[in-house]
């Protein structure tokens, strides 16, 4: 009796052990999964505020160039939304451990001075010296966050977990109180536009049928056939019919090689090139690829292009064009040219936005002279010249503008203000952006 009571105390021992043992393992295999959910939510957090801090900098670097009471009070309430959905993210953070409490106090700050410049803009207001210099303030706080956070986001990608604390942020500032008393009034924003865009006034290709496609003559396989030929520089025999595209503009698509075209059934316009293979040398000069790219689109039939702008990626350099007639520009009419740098070869060419917009516009006739529209300008800003252009509205109408390429006294930067030549108000700013590839803008 006595051994078999031994044996069943050990049974049971084991038994426990093994509970014991087993609920370990469960636990900890719960515990790691929740850690690495947590992980997950941390690290998208931290996405969403390292993005809303981008662009915040960019709405105060706007705000500091207008001097559109209308336009202001839109940045006004963009930065609101944004410090908003920022404050959000930072709240869902290890805050303590991350030490993102003075970003948190800036978000506060400049959500505040959001409300109140709105408000007083509302009211009949307008800025004052002292008011611009807490802008700039809050700039220089903004683009020292907004590194921070970029910072941040790399050492996650590089392999740093936030729930390990292998996260920091390097930015430890105490934010000086503005002058100006606050708003207490809050607003809420559903939703707000994004402000980025990869180049001026660029893809905003509206969901409408193109005026100058269905008002031309339809063209049959084979004469589109010879038109792709002659747009890649080869034999007929060397294309074959690969689909018939029944899209907004309808195409008839070709293959040769890497290559696809799409010609359009009427007009027989080339819409799109495609090359699916790698370049892998840079041999030429950007200055000779966008010579090389108006000269096609030259023989294309695409006349009285203008190039605004390029980026280089992967060894091609992207051209962006715009219509211009009687020196004004017409931004709503683009068509992107990508150039091999390896050869001076055309891969890659998008024409939709110019098949679906280019019309015959009115004449460009001013309410408001170039010099009027100048004095509407912010007297911060060194400008370097103007030019006469159309730009596109989100609502889908068209607006005559001048253009003035801008410098800012306060932070060197260039910029772009439209101003319209009817109304003499501001319509768009665009901040410009020198990369390696190029000059992009936001």
């Amino acid at each position: 009796m006595k051994t078999r009571g031994y044996i069943r105390i050990t049974s049971f021992m084991i038994l426990a052990l093994s509970i014991l043992f087993a609920t370990a393992i469960i636990n900890t295999r719960n515990m790691n999964s929740y850690k690495q959910q947590l992980e997950v939510s941390y690290q998208h957090s931290l996405s969403e505020l390292a993005e809303c801090l981008t662009t915040v900098n960019t709405d105060l670097t706007k705000s500091l160039y207008s001097n559109s009471p209308t336009e202001l009070q839109q940045l006004s309430r963009e930065l609101f939304a944004k410090c908003s959905v920022a404050k959000n993210a930072v709240s869902r953070l290890p805050v303590s451990q991350m030490e993102l409490g003075n970003t948190y106090k800036f978000l506060s700050q400049s959500s505040d001075y959001a409300q109140y410049i709105e408000n007083k803009l509302e009211s009949g207001g307008k800025i004052t010296e002292q008011e611009h210099k807490n802008l700039k303030t809050l700039l220089a706080y903004s683009e020292k966050f907004a590194r921070s956070a970029t910072e941040m986001m790399n050492n996650v990608s590089s392999g740093a977990k936030i729930t390990d604390g292998g996260v920091k942020s390097r930015v430890s500032v105490s934010v000086t109180p503005l002058s100006n008393s606050f708003s207490e009034s809050a607003k809420s924003f559903e939703s707000f536009p994004t402000l980025l865009y990869d180049g001026p006034f660029s893809d905003r290709i509206l969901n409408k049928r193109s005026k100058l496609v269905s008002n031309s003559e339809i063209k049959s396989k084979e004469e589109c056939r010879a038109i792709a030929a002659r747009a890649l520089k080869v034999s007929e025999n060397k294309l074959s019919f690969d689909s018939d595209e029944r899209s907004l503009i309808p195409c008839y698509v070709f293959k040769s090689g890497r290559y696809t075209v799409s010609v359009t059934k009427q007009g027989g316009y080339i819409k799109s090139i495609l090359y699916s293979g790698v370049i892998s040398s840079s041999d030429i000069s950007e200055e000779n690829a966008v010579n090389l790219a108006r000269d096609y689109l030259d023989k294309l039939g695409y006349k009285n292009m203008r190039e605004s702008y390029y980026s280089v990626t992967d060894n091609i350099c992207t051209v962006n064009f715009a219509y211009a007639k009687n020196n004004v520009y017409v931004y709503s009419d683009l068509i992107k040219v990508g150039v091999s740098l390896s050869d001076g070869k055309t891969v890659t060419l998008d024409a939709s936005t110019y098949l679906t917009n280019h019309i015959d516009r009115a004449v460009f006739a001013n309410k408001v002279s170039a010099k009027e529209a100048r004095k509407k300008l912010s007297p911060y800003l060194k400008v370097n010249g103007v030019k006469r252009c159309i730009i596109p509205k989100e609502n889908g109408k068209e607006v005559q503008c001048f253009e003035f390429s801008c410098t800012s006294y306060d932070t060197g930067e260039d910029t772009l203000i439209y101003i319209n030549n009817k109304t003499g108000e501001e319509e768009n700013i665009l901040l410009l952006l020198y990369t390696d590839g190029g000059t992009l803008t936001e």
